[in-house]
């Protein structure tokens, strides 16, 4: 969500520098002592904190811990893949803030951020005929808010919803086998989807990597490399394709939309 006059705003700017401090801070003190856990650093840091940072209230710091750790859990996952450099580790660059419910209070058009106990700043949001709709839904409390972003020019604001499914109006199970997917909904209608074309690209790239292996020196590393990067993108996007063409069939099935014979769907159809 937008913000109204945010960029005028010095107050605004000042807490997205300090948090980004904070953040930075935490992460150092975290790679200095080797902890790792949520816990553990925001024992460890929070005298610290407190004297660097007197004018804001304590759950800043319980905000800029969680964001540090998660960076540094993000890092080390990359560094494990080979993604990443061991001896450049994450920094916060980019001004934002993600808060906790205790920090910053949504009020459907605005925004209440907790600078320090008594004393807060209060962010008035630019709302559309989008953004009314789950406002609407919030205020007949069909929707909680989770943890909020502020960045230099909006406000994103986490919306989470209950579903209950213990006797859902209408289902879809899928089966899913190394060369298809099959689906039978409850209209009742069965679903088919191809998955020959993935297993094909998989032994495809296997036979490739198998020839460069008798590559020698540095070339063979940068070839393996260039192809397991080039399988994992087109495994990865072929998925996410079959994956969404499943949702879409799903909400047809859903609304009732489906009608006639068993269907198929190859992988190429749904891209």
């Amino acid at each position: 969500m937008p913000l109204e006059d945010f960029r005028d705003s010095v107050r605004v700017s000042r807490l997205l520098e300090d948090f980004r401090d904070m953040v930075n801070f935490c992460v150092e003190k975290a790679l200095e002592s080797g902890v790792t856990s949520y816990a553990r650093l925001r024992k460890l840091v929070y005298a610290e904190f407190r004297s660097r940072w007197p004018g804001y209230a304590s759950h800043w710091c319980h905000s800029a811990v969680r964001v540090a750790t998660s960076m540094l859990k993000s890092w080390r996952k990359r560094c494990r893949k080979g993604e990443a450099d061991p001896n450049n580790p994450s920094r916060a660059r980019k001004l934002f803030m993600r808060l906790d419910d205790h920090v910053a209070r949504f009020r459907g058009d605005r925004l209440v951020i907790t600078v320090e106990p008594r004393r807060y700043l209060v962010l008035r949001l630019v709302l559309g005929e989008y953004q009314r709709k789950f406002i609407e839904a919030w205020r007949r409390c069909e929707l909680r808010v989770g943890e909020i972003v502020v960045n230099e020019r909006y406000v994103l604001v986490p919306f989470r919803k209950t579903v209950d499914l213990t006797n859902p109006s209408e289902w879809i199970a899928l089966d899913v086998n190394e060369t298809n997917v099959t689906g039978v909904s409850s209209n009742p209608h069965v679903y088919r989807w191809d998955l020959s074309e993935l297993r094909r690209i998989y032994w495809t790239y296997h036979e490739i990597r198998r020839r460069v292996q008798r590559v020698k020196g540095k070339r063979r590393r940068r070839l393996l490399e260039k192809y397991s990067r080039r399988l994992r993108n087109r495994t990865k996007d072929m998925l996410h394709k079959i994956s969404r063409s499943i949702v879409e069939v799903a909400g047809e099935a859903r609304r009732g939309d489906s009608h006639g014979e068993p269907q198929r769907h190859k992988a190429e159809e749904a891209l």
